[in-house]
Formats: C-alpha cells, sequence, structure tokens
C-alpha cells in the first residue's frame, strides 16, 4: 500500500511541477517587453561570406538556430530569416599590406514567415568551430605563419642569432615543402554564428513561439525517467577510467539516426589508421580542418559505440561530437539510443601519450542543446523530453582532466522521418570560392608572408617573447588543471547518489509487477 501512494504521489508532484511551470511561462512571457543589449542568440548562415569576395554592403541572410530568449521563452520559431549587410572587409591579397583577414558583419531585421519585419541591432560575437577569433564584433582572421612549422623555421630555430636567414638548408625546406593555412576568411552556407545584441530588442507586441517540439505525456515521460534512472552516468575508456557524461537519447531505428545526423550536417568519423593519423598531423600543422578526425573509443556500460559523428568548420582543434550506443531496452517497439556529446574547444600533441589530446568545453548542457537545435533544424525531431537525473554530480573531471558541468538533463529525442531543413540556401548567380585565385598566386603569397614573418618574429628577441609565451601558457594550463582536481567533489557522492536512483527505480518495478 505504501509503495503504491509513494509512486502516486511521485506522479502527482511531477504533473503540479509542470502546471506550475507552464503558468509561470505564460506570465512571464506576458509581462517580458524588450530584450536587453548584450543578448545571444544563434544563427546559421545561408550565404557564404569571405574576406576576399565579399564587399562592404553587400547582403547576408541567415535564419534562427536559437531564438532570442526574453525571460527564458523564445520569442522567435527556428527557421525565421535574418538579414544583415557587411559592414567592412580587409583581405590578405598577396600580402604586401596585410598579414591578416578581417571581416565585420551586422544584423538587424528579422523577417517571420508571415513577412512582418522587426529591426534590431546586434555584431557576431563567436563562430562556431571556427579557427578564426572575434573580438568587439569583428572577425579576425589567422597568421598564416603562426603553425608548429612556422615557429620551428623561423623563430625557435634562430633563437641564438641576429639573423633570420642563418641556415639555409631550412629556408630552403620550407620553399620546397610549403605547410601554411589560408590566412583568408571563407565561411560557407551552414556557418553558425552567436550573436549579441548592441541594443535592447523590443518584443512587448510579439507573440512568443514557445517550444519548436512537443513533450512527452505525462505518463510517458514519468515512464522514461525511471527507465533512464537506473542507467549509468558515465562513459569510460578503454582503461576503465570516468569519461563522458550520458546527456542524450535518441528513440528511432538505426536509418532514422544517420539520416538524421547527416540531414543535419554531421559526419561520421573515419577509423584510427596509420592514414588518418597523417591526416591528422597535417591538419595540427596547417591550423586546417579534418571534418571526419577519428574519435577515440569509449565503452557504455562495457560496450564501444555502435556510431560516432562530429561537426567541424575549419579547425582541427574545434568540434561537435558524439558517441552513439545501441540500449537493449525498447520504447513502444522503437529501438533506444544513448549518447554522450561535448564540445572540443582545442587540440594539443601530447608526447607523453604520444597522441593528440582535446579540450572539452565544460558546459555540457549548452552542447546537448545544440544537438537538440541541429536535428531540429533538420527537420527529423518529433518530440523532445528533458529527463532530471539529480544523482548526476554538477561537477566532475573526464579522463583527461577537463572540467565538465552539467545540470543532470538527459533529452530524451524521439526521432521522425527527417522533411528536410525548415530552409535550404538561396542559390546564388555567382558562386563564392572557398579559396582566392590559384596556386601560384597563394604560393607567393606565402613567401611574402613568411619574409614578413621572419623581419619582424624571426630574432632573438621576437624568440625568446614567443618562447617565454609558450612556457607561461603551459604553465597556466598545468596550475587550472591541478585546481580543477582539487575542487572536484569525491566520486562516492555521485555513487550513492546512483545507488538511491536504482533504489527508487526498483520500487516502482516491483510496484508495477505486483500490479
Amino acid at each position: 500500500m505504501m509503495k503504491k501512494l509513494r509512486c502516486g504521489w511521485t506522479i502527482a508532484s511531477r504533473i503540479s511541477r509542470a502546471l506550475v511551470f507552464f503558468f509561470c511561462a505564460s506570465r512571464l512571457a506576458a509581462a517580458c517587453d524588450q530584450i536587453p543589449a548584450g543578448g545571444t542568440f544563434w544563427i546559421r548562415l545561408t550565404d557564404p561570406v569571405s574576406s576576399f569576395q565579399s564587399v562592404p554592403g553587400s547582403r547576408v541572410r541567415a535564419i534562427l538556430a536559437e531564438s532570442p530568449r526574453c525571460d527564458g521563452v523564445p520569442i522567435f520559431p527556428p527557421g525565421t530569416v535574418v538579414e544583415g549587410v557587411v559592414k567592412s572587409v580587409r583581405s590578405v591579397g598577396l600580402g604586401f599590406r596585410h598579414e591578416t583577414a578581417r571581416l565585420d558583419l551586422q544584423f538587424g531585421r528579422l523577417i517571420s514567415r508571415s513577412q512582418t519585419a522587426v529591426d534590431f541591432s546586434a555584431r557576431v560575437s563567436e563562430v562556431a568551430n571556427a579557427r578564426e577569433s572575434v573580438k568587439n564584433g569583428i572577425i579576425l582572421g589567422i597568421h598564416s605563419t603562426n603553425t608548429p612549422q612556422g615557429r620551428i623555421t623561423s623563430r625557435l630555430k634562430h633563437l641564438p642569432t641576429w639573423n633570420p636567414y642563418s641556415d639555409w638548408v631550412l629556408v630552403a625546406y620550407r620553399l620546397a615543402f610549403p605547410i601554411s593555412p589560408e590566412p583568408e576568411i571563407y565561411f560557407p552556407a551552414g556557418t553558425d554564428m552567436e550573436l549579441q545584441l548592441s541594443a535592447p530588442l523590443p518584443v512587448a507586441d510579439l507573440t512568443p513561439s514557445g517550444s519548436p517540439h512537443p513533450d512527452f505525456t505525462g505518463s510517458d515521460a514519468f515512464v522514461l525517467d525511471e527507465m533512464l534512472a537506473s542507467w549509468p552516468e558515465r562513459t569510460t575508456t578503454t582503461k576503465g577510467q570516468d569519461a563522458d557524461i550520458v546527456n542524450l537519447v535518441f528513440i528511432g531505428s538505426r536509418e532514422q539516426v544517420e539520416r538524421a545526423f547527416q540531414a543535419a550536417g554531421w559526419m561520421s568519423s573515419d577509423p584510427a589508421t596509420k592514414g588518418s593519423v597523417l591526416r591528422m598531423f597535417h591538419a595540427y600543422l596547417a591550423l586546417n580542418g579534418y571534418s571526419r578526425a577519428p574519435i577515440s573509443k569509449q565503452l557504455f556500460q562495457g560496450q564501444p559505440s555502435d556510431s560516432t559523428w562530429e561537426k567541424s568548420l575549419n579547425s582541427y582543434g574545434k568540434r561537435d561530437h558524439l558517441r552513439i550506443w545501441a540500449e537493449r531496452e525498447t520504447w513502444q517497439g522503437r529501438p533506444i539510443w544513448a549518447s554522450a556529446s561535448s564540445r572540443e574547444t582545442g587540440a594539443v600533441l601530447s608526447l607523453s601519450q604520444r597522441r593528440f589530446l582535446h579540450r572539452v568545453d565544460s558546459d555540457l548542457d549548452a552542447e546537448r542543446d545544440k544537438v537538440v537545435r541541429d536535428l531540429t533544424l533538420a527537420g527529423c525531431v518529433e518530440t523532445v523530453h528533458e529527463s532530471p537525473r539529480a544523482f548526476v554530480p554538477q561537477l566532475s573531471l573526464n579522463a583527461t582532466g577537463d572540467e565538465l558541468r552539467t545540470g543532470g538533463k538527459v533529452a530524451v529525442v524521439s526521432l521522425k522521418d527527417c522533411s528536410g531543413p525548415i530552409l535550404d540556401p538561396a542559390p546564388q548567380a555567382t558562386p563564392m570560392r572557398p579559396q582566392p585565385g590559384n596556386k601560384f598566386t597563394r604560393y607567393i603569397r606565402m613567401q611574402v608572408l613568411g619574409f614578413r614573418s621572419d623581419v619582424w618574429r624571426g630574432n632573438i628577441i621576437y624568440g625568446g617573447y614567443d618562447l617565454g609565451r609558450m612556457c607561461i601558457t603551459a604553465m597556466r594550463r598545468h596550475k587550472a588543471a591541478t585546481y580543477k582536481a582539487k575542487r572536484v567533489p569525491a566520486p562516492s557522492q555521485g555513487v550513492q547518489g546512483t545507488e538511491k536512483a536504482s533504489s527508487r527505480s526498483e520500487t516502482c518495478r516491483s510496484q508495477t509487477a505486483e500490479d
């Protein structure tokens, strides 16, 4: 009898919390009249832009990937058209005047499906997975000589001397075997950008769009919560170390999972072979991207992943990636897939471990939401439910010592046959080239930029500065890793929480069997 009352009270409390949430959300939406300056949201380009073909004043179009929120409530539906302009642009050309490229984009109009226009003012604050940086709304290109090869051949090699051309063999090697990244900026259609409002956005006359997909019903959500409470919260490495946190669950056939990620622009990763390792090393040296770079092996409940997916742009060190495992359990006859997603923000070559190590963004919930957002824009999501798991530690470390933060919720995504993206890229009269000029002009530019770098940086003064800066950066990373390790709670806390959750799950399972 007590077991029945306990399970019944759990269901009633969940329903009451859901009613309170919807009531508060409607009140907040009604009271919200503007989004303050500094608010951020995400867009996806439908027009490519570049520093070598875009001109000031040209139009740039995009769609909303994530709506601006007023008191936590989305205002516009995904796929809303966003219009902007190229405010200013600086090209590298042959490298005689400029070493780096710059691009300033400003967005100022939202157009809903009913053709209602809403004006706003926003600048770019981040480009997802880009090697370029953003400062004060301006996208800054990279130095083509700021590579491991560039440091060795024109800086650190000549550290004891004043003459940057003291070793002619090294200079000849650089002429014969050039490894140089493209310094110009090029963002194709599909590039995600985060915008930051420069001025408040009035929304008092707008009706909030709400969530783009419904939740499961109360009873279904309760059963899902109880099922997920019995799952382990983490994956492990092949050596048994705690690795990623499970934060996604997909419901659908294998074909639906594969088509959903393909439609969202994700790539399956290559296996780890000699060829893929060499390609990774070249991408690392040249500061280029590798869209199918291998993903390290992890286990969930002792099993290797069934598939791995990733999404990148033009940087080897930055990508969104996840692993997917098939579960023995099913949901209403449909397969269930567990997944752990994270965003990598940088790559280093570890000599001690003889492999590349990626640094992971600590905000796992933001990465979880990004995956759901991508699949939603591709038209592949039917229902989404956020299942709470209070026993998951909010702060932990992965196997390489990176800090992981999460509220513990798992996004349960029910997939459907993809209906296609909400808005396809508009056709262009003159397609934009991904690279400027031809191979010969790019080779000449590389030599010009190399000479400029040697004159300004290939000497003992700058070499000492560069070496000192790298040493200080390494020391800071080591100190930060040590600090993170000290502030992470003991693993026993998470184990106790898991045992409690499993106990609650077994209680309701036994009561269901008795009924």
